[in-house]
């Protein structure tokens, strides 16, 4: 292979390996924030050195005193402006000791749970009816409704529901007319057995025939066993941070607007309540929702409404309501169009409370805290809330918190060498630069000094007529 191919190789191999050096330093300099960041931090000391805050739990004399097995308090916005959106880095201690609980969101609802029925025994009953008996197994869930499928679409039946322990001996749990008709202005059914709340294994259904309608026993295709419960709700009403008036305009329109503080960030709200002073008034308003005072998250819309007030009514609070939002601050926004502004005096808030419920203690007297503010906890799921009843009684009893305070054994996560140190990136950048800088200088001269030395060599070899021109 001729000299000169030998050494532009050389001088290639060496520059490759160079530039692979330098690769490999700025990939290690790249991973330093990550491995930095996601490497395991170690928080010695108390398990609740990661939670940045926390709240006493105040329990009254009355809970002290109080029959219920269960005790309860809600969530004000001091929790709420530190904690997680979701809730679940709250944790309670009652000191060393860590207290499962239940966070519910007090919605007024009803729920109707199915539950599981095996269906035997099907039979001609008496006076051509139609039976059959359902087991719900041995776990005695409460129930209170059953559902009748039947595939006819015109038809009053008359059904009894009997429950019992042991298949033998049978209690009357309801009778009613089963109905199902169409009408100009549709379809009108009734295929439910309603009843009082009842642990029965065993339900024994039996449907008659419509004597207008039926000329065989009815067809029962199935029937389903619920548990339906109402579940009564708490609103939690508090004062808001009214701003002043400020002139604006709305949809091409003069209006007026009004910031609403909510005393935190993430506040639920769902409801707003104004006092106006104004004795009738016929107004469009808007909605808004933004973060806290200074941050970037901007006021966004949320809702529309229509406010009106005739002259001799009662000057209740005018109130509007919205899907539930969480934010730290609500911007009201009236259309005031030709009219003199509306005179607004004060403002609250309102949502379903955030409910936290706990097991009486044992014995009266204890410290508990409710900790929170730990951005990397994972729910806890405690066997405690899944196994509650979705109604208590007797209901808990209430528990307040007080103020907030800082963790003294709270221990910030570290940051990432290029957070703690950011002058750090620059110098290890510069410092790469210089290297390479070198490394190409030195390649460059030692592939000038080869080729220099390859130019000399091949003169050597040539006749001396060739060398001197001729």
């Amino acid at each position: 292979m001729p000299r000169q191919s030998l050494g532009t190789m050389e001088a290639m191999v060496v520059l490759r390996r160079s530039l692979g050096t330098m690769f490999a330093a700025l990939l290690a300099m790249a991973s330093m924030p990550a491995l930095a960041a996601d490497a395991p931090q170690a928080r010695p000391g108390s398990p609740l050195s990661a939670w940045p805050c926390f709240q006493d739990v105040r329990l009254s004399e009355k809970s002290n005193r109080s029959d219920s097995p269960w005790v309860d308090f809600v969530l004000l916005p001091d929790v709420f402006d530190k904690a997680r959106v979701d809730l679940a880095d709250l944790r309670l201690y009652q000191g060393s000791r860590e207290i499962p609980y239940a966070l519910r969101v007090r919605r007024e609802e009803n729920r109707r749970d199915a539950i599981r029925a095996n269906i035997f025994n099907r039979a001609q009953g008496p006076e051509g009816s139609t039976e059959l008996s359902l087991d719900l197994g041995p776990e005695s869930f409460e129930h209170n409704e059953v559902q009748v499928e039947m595939p006819s679409e015109e038809f009053r039946r008359r059904a009894v529901l009997e429950g019992s322990d042991n298949a033998q001996q049978w209690r009357e749990l309801r009778e009613e007319n089963l109905i199902r008709f169409h009408s100009d202005s549709g379809l009108s059914q009734d295929v439910s057995l309603k009843y009082p709340p009842s642990r029965f294994r065993h339900l024994r259904l039996r449907v008659y025939q419509d004597p207008l309608v039926d000329k065989e026993p009815p067809a029962v295709d199935s029937a389903a066993v619920y548990r339906t419960v109402h579940v009564p709700g708490e609103m939690l009403t508090l004062p808001g941070a009214l701003g002043p008036r400020e002139l604006t305009r709305a949809n091409g329109s003069p209006a007026s607007a009004w910031i609403i503080g909510l005393g935190g960030e993430s506040v639920p709200v769902e409801e707003i309540a104004v006092e106006v002073a104004d004795k009738d008034f016929v107004r469009d308003y808007q909605i808004e929702v933004g973060g806290p005072e200074g941050s970037q998250e901007r006021f966004r819309h949320h809702s529309t409404g229509v406010w009106r007030r005739r002259a001799g009514e009662e000057q209740k609070p005018m109130k509007a309501a919205f899907p539930e939002v969480q934010a730290a601050r609500v911007r009201l926004v009236v259309l005031d169009h030709g009219n003199q502004p509306l005179e607004i005096r004060s403002a609250s808030f309102s949502a379903p409370a955030r409910q936290v419920v706990f097991a009486s203690p044992e014995r009266p007297g204890g410290d508990y805290r409710l900790y929170y503010g730990n951005r990397d906890a994972q729910a806890p799921l405690y066997d405690f809330a899944r196994n509650l009843s979705d109604v208590l009684v007797p209901p808990p009893a209430r528990a307040s918190l007080g103020e907030r305070q800082a963790n003294p054994v709270y221990l910030p996560k570290p940051l990432p060498l290029t957070e703690r140190w950011p002058w750090l990136i620059y110098m290890v950048l510069g410092s790469v630069s210089a290297v390479l800088g070198a490394v190409i200088v030195g390649v460059a001269r030692r592939a000038i000094a080869v080729h220099d030395a390859q130019e000399a060599a091949a003169a050597d070899c040539l006749p001396a007529d060739e060398a001197n021109g001729s």
